[in-house]
């Protein structure tokens, strides 16, 4: 579980030094410094339960959701999430890895959330729609639809078939809330290849016509 300094010196109050004992117990290993004043007691939780904790408000997005929710085939590295506030990018290492943490819009920042976890590890996450909004307005810019769906299915590698399963109702709300070039030409990308009554041949990218 996710413990702070506070709660330790309260749960080893008996000691002569309660800090020094919380330095002992983390040299041990019997807890684990996850950021400063922040510690957690199990060595094998998922690393992602712990995003949240490591800076907030915050939830899981980007490359880290994407993954997760199999946009994109590789495995990531590093657990992205967006964050409030920073205005700069902040990176944390630890014993369960790298957490990367990007600001976006306050206006996006409440909008396109579930939940996911295990026991007393809930965290947030962006449903992925939202990842794919934050990640446009993380990536580099483009100027036309074209150029957009190079930057989403060949650079990003983004799943054709995962990407047309998506709500686009949703993502072209969220994408409002942007205001940024690529969020815009994701709105003209829907418009123009996703309209309801339209199937894409994935391989061609050519609409097929019902009936």
């Amino acid at each position: 579980m996710i413990v702070t300094t506070g709660m330790l010196k309260k749960h080893y109050e008996s000691y002569a030094n309660p800090l020094d004992k919380i330095r002992r117990e983390a040299e041990s290993g019997t807890i684990i410094r996850i950021r400063r004043g922040i510690y957690e007691t199990d060595p094998n939780v998922e690393p992602y339960y712990l995003a949240s904790s490591i800076l907030s408000p915050s939830y899981l997005s980007f490359e880290f959701a994407l993954s997760f929710y199999g946009l994109i085939p590789e495995r990531v590295i590093s657990i992205t999430s967006a964050s409030l506030y920073t205005r700069k990018n902040k990176t944390f290492v630890n014993q369960f890895g790298r957490y990367d943490f990007s600001d976006i819009p306050v206006e996006a920042f409440p909008e396109g959330l579930t939940y996911t976890g295990s026991g007393e590890y809930i965290v947030r996450i962006a449903t992925k729609e939202k990842a794919l909004c934050d990640s446009l307005y993380k990536w580099r810019v483009v100027h036309s639809i074209k150029g957009l769906k190079e930057l989403l299915f060949e650079d990003k590698r983004i799943d054709e078939e995962e990407f047309a399963s998506c709500d686009f109702e949703q993502l072209t709300r969220l994408a409002k809330l942007y205001h940024r070039t690529n969020l815009k030409l994701l709105i003209g990308l829907i418009e123009k290849d996703y309209l309801p009554g339209r199937t894409n041949d994935f391989r061609t990218g050519k609409e097929l016509q019902h009936g």
